[in-house]
């Protein structure tokens, strides 16, 4: 195998990585953005920075957001519900108010709840009955419930559609191999491959290899050489990737460069953790971040869920701390940044057989950052009898997530959705999720 058939094959395989993440049309190409970034600086004007962190599997608002002060929490859940206070043998619930509290695993969080800058969101779903992961995943992140005509993410229609800065290769980010559906779209955004400054170097270096001379791309897999359409397309494809070439080494220059921000506090050992600490370098290097996306998964509790000694407490620790150290590290930059948690649905009320639960209805965000107007539990679980449950078995969904969405869009970015942002969404009574 030749040489440059050995590097279009290396290429093929690793484009999931970095090349197909970019999702950068070539219409979109800048001819020395970087250079001119670095001349005239556009992100000069502070950006505000809207963070998605997206729990992929289910997240069970029940135990995340445990109801102490309901009686009927514990006969739904007699061995995996969070104890109303510490016993000999388990911490108990972190009390917000004389019903809700923390699950304590979050406890990270609650200095921010006393500052008014963290609020839990109850009973928050999708109006589409569906409980199947992959399509209630593509309805909140295209955030068209039921439409499986939309194929542009709700964070790339913001992008699209509001008009903030001159282009800028920062101005999001997906802080993962794959852009996720809520980042895809026409807007052109990065996605940073999860490995370090020096692996990514090295990947970069063989795709500069191939882009500076164009690397045999313009021969299809037998040598013979490309004319027309096909030309053209991978005459594309050359400057895509030498755009993310670029794009890719201007992050890692602001996130491990000479001039990066120092860090400040110290971060749990989590990927979760290294993540949002590079984001808060982009931030505070000023480079005009608006909207970053970040999946954790594992949160499928079918078994194991438990109360403080299963997998939930596991996963909420590690969510508490690194959102904790963000925002610690963001310090004055806090002020203009909300960090967004949220999940495709909630689960079933009762416990299951298993100490876990099954995929619900209602579920539950948590927004943390200077835009919310914490301190306060939005919405409500009800009863929790049986009556009064989604299908006698799931949490309501009194709040549409496009509500979330359009308030947080408004609330941090000053952006308000046109009437066809959200298809077949007529608005919903505001829940107040940021301050006036």
């Amino acid at each position: 195998m030749t040489q440059n058939k050995t590097r279009r094959h290396f290429l093929g395989d690793a484009s999931a990585a970095v090349l197909g993440a970019a999702a950068l049309p070539a219409t979109s190409i800048l001819p020395g953005v970087f250079a001119q970034a670095k001349a005239s600086n556009p992100a000069t004007k502070k950006a505000k920075t809207l963070v998605i962190i997206y729990l992929r599997g289910g997240a069970d608002a029940l135990n995340v957001i445990p109801p102490y002060g309901n009686p009927r929490y514990y006969e739904l859940r007699p061995t995996i519900a969070v104890q109303p206070a510490d016993t000999d043998d388990e911490r108990g619930v972190i009390k917000l108010d004389d019903m809700h509290g923390l699950h304590p695993a979050l406890g990270a969080l609650k200095p921010y709840w006393d500052k008014k800058l963290f609020a839990p969101i109850l009973s928050v779903g999708s109006p589409h009955p569906t409980r199947s992961h992959f399509d209630a995943q593509d309805f909140m992140e295209y955030a068209a419930p039921g439409d499986r005509s939309m194929k542009h993410g709700w964070l790339n229609r913001y992008l699209q559609e509001s008009k903030t800065q001159k282009y800028n290769p920062m101005r999001a980010l997906a802080m993962q191999g794959l852009l996720p559906r809520a980042l895809r779209g026409k807007y052109p955004v990065l996605a940073v491959p999860r490995m370090s400054s020096g692996e990514s170097e090295g990947l970069l270096d063989l795709f500069d290899d191939v882009y500076k001379t164009g690397g045999g791309m313009e021969e299809d897999v037998m040598g013979k050489k490309l004319v027309g359409g096909a030309a053209a397309g991978r005459k594309g494809a050359v400057n895509v990737g030498r755009h993310t070439i670029e794009t890719l080494r201007h992050f890692w220059e602001i996130v491990e460069g000479d001039d990066a921000p120092r860090t400040v506090g110290k971060y749990p050992r989590s990927g979760l953790a290294r993540r949002l600490q590079m984001i808060a370098k982009v931030i505070k290097a000023n480079a005009g971040l608006e909207v970053v996306a970040i999946d954790k998964g594992g949160w499928d509790t079918h078994q194991g869920e438990g109360s403080t000694d299963g997998s939930i407490n596991r996963l909420l620790g590690d969510v508490a701390a690194s959102m904790a150290a963000f925002a610690k590290d963001l310090g004055k930059h806090l002020d203009d940044t909300m960090v967004l948690v949220m999940s495709e649905f909630g689960r079933t009320a009762a416990e299951n057989g298993n100490r876990g639960t099954d995929h619900g209805r209602g579920g539950m965000m948590l927004a943390l950052g200077g835009p919310v107007n914490g301190g306060r539990v939005i919405g409500s679980y009800g009863t929790l009898e049986r009556k009064d449950l989604q299908d006698r078995r799931d949490l309501r969904v009194d709040i549409d997530f496009r509500t979330v969405m359009k308030e947080a869009l408004k609330g941090v970015h000053d952006f308000d959705p046109s009437g066809k942002f959200f298809p077949i969404f007529s608005g919903r009574d505001p829940i107040n999720l940021c301050k006036a």
